[in-house]
């Protein structure tokens, strides 16, 4: 009886043994679940924010290993969800970003208006300049063909079979291309200069960035202090609006073009013109005021040949910049220094070297402006 009895205590005790080591083996299985080796567990603990393990001999900290694991699955989850946000961006709209106003060069589309008799003057000089900063993103539209300055221009040259000549119906045709191409065009962004504008891209860039496309905005500078009166020609009736002046430049968003295409769209943009006996600028403001209840928000940064350019200050912050003369034949010009006026009339290559002087061409500005600071000491 005795023996059966210490055999029985002796199995009882045995079973209880290894059923507590069996328990403290699952618990602590529980930590290590999926990690195949010591090598796994200095490899996590090196990705997580808090790598305690040193050599393949330092311990782990049970808290300090879930941790470890609490922090990779939420980095994997994060993961798939941005893998997930990323293909549905690319499948909805490859053009759309994930911030909305940051926007890019290729986001613009820059319409130049000249005319034949410029080609060699106004239009080369803005080839060598400004339109260097973005070339893919400008387009000239002229009033016929030229073999010449369609290849400087890479194909970017547009006949619009418009009249030649600065009249208003030519001026009118030029500007129904030009909006007409920008729609087709699919940019989020439409400037319009003149041929006698320098523009500076860096800074159109900042400022659009202020501004979101899928809304609607027209920016731009009135040359006059007050609105100008319309007469509708088909409803007899006189309409006030503001309007951006073209020789400053002015740029809508793609939201407010589109809205435009009703009244504008596929050369309905003449006959409003034509309504309203106005040029092309005027006709912009009057669609966007009269028509879609629209506002011009104003930029003083644009600047044409309208105002006192020599006034003009802190050049990296300004847009455009033009050039003329008045009727007493006195020069309308940016004061900047840089080449001599005989070389450089219009200042738009001191302007470009001042904004960009380590570009090859602006070496020799920079020599001159050196000089002109020794001899100012």
């Amino acid at each position: 009886m005795r023996l059966y009895l210490r055999k029985f205590l002796q199995a009882l005790a045995c079973f209880t043994f290894l059923t507590f080591m069996n328990i403290l083996y699952l618990k602590n299985g529980e930590n290590f679940d999926g990690f195949e080796s010591d090598q796994s567990l200095r490899h996590l603990s090196q990705d997580g924010d808090s790598a305690l393990v040193k050599g393949p001999q330092a311990p782990l900290k049970k808290r300090s290993l879930e941790n470890q694991i609490h922090h990779r699955s939420k980095r994997e989850v994060y993961n798939r969800r941005q893998s997930k946000t990323i293909r549905q961006l690319k499948n909805t709209d490859n053009n759309t970003k994930e911030d909305e106003h940051e926007i890019e060069l290729q986001d613009l589309y820059i319409s130049i208006k000249t005319t034949e008799k410029f080609h060699k003057t106004r239009l080369e000089l803005l080839l060598q300049t400004w339109i260097v900063m973005a070339r893919d993103q400008t387009f000239i539209f002229t009033d016929t063909d030229d073999e010449e300055y369609t290849k400087k221009t890479n194909h970017h040259m547009i006949n619009t079979n418009c009249s030649k000549g600065h009249s208003r119906s030519a001026l009118c045709c030029k500007m129904s291309v030009e909006f007409d191409t920008f729609i087709a065009a699919n940019k989020r962004w439409w400037c319009h200069v003149d041929d006698d504008t320098y523009v500076n891209v860096p800074a159109l860039l900042r400022l659009l960035r202020q501004y979101d496309s899928h809304e609607d905005w027209y920016l731009g500078k009135p040359s006059l202090t007050h609105p100008i009166e319309a007469r509708n020609m088909a409803t007899n009736q006189k309409e006030a609006f503001w309007f951006a002046t073209g020789g400053a430049g002015f740029c809508l968003s793609r939201s407010l073009a589109l809205k435009m295409v009703s009244h504008a769209g596929g050369g309905k943009f003449k006959s409003v013109c034509n309504n309203i006996r106005l040029p092309d600028d005027c006709t912009i403001g009057y669609i966007i005021y009269t028509q879609l209840q629209k506002k011009l928000t104003v930029v003083s940064s644009f600047h044409s040949h309208l105002e006192g350019l020599w006034r003009v200050r802190d050049l990296e912050d300004q847009l455009t910049f033009s050039y003329s003369s008045f009727a007493n034949q006195k020069q309308n010009l940016v004061s900047v220094s840089g080449f001599d006026e005989n070389r450089d009339p219009t200042r738009f290559w001191s302007i470009h070297c001042h904004l960009f002087p380590y570009l090859k061409d602006c070496a020799r500005y920079s020599s001159t402006k050196h000089s002109e600071q020794v001899v100012n000491r």
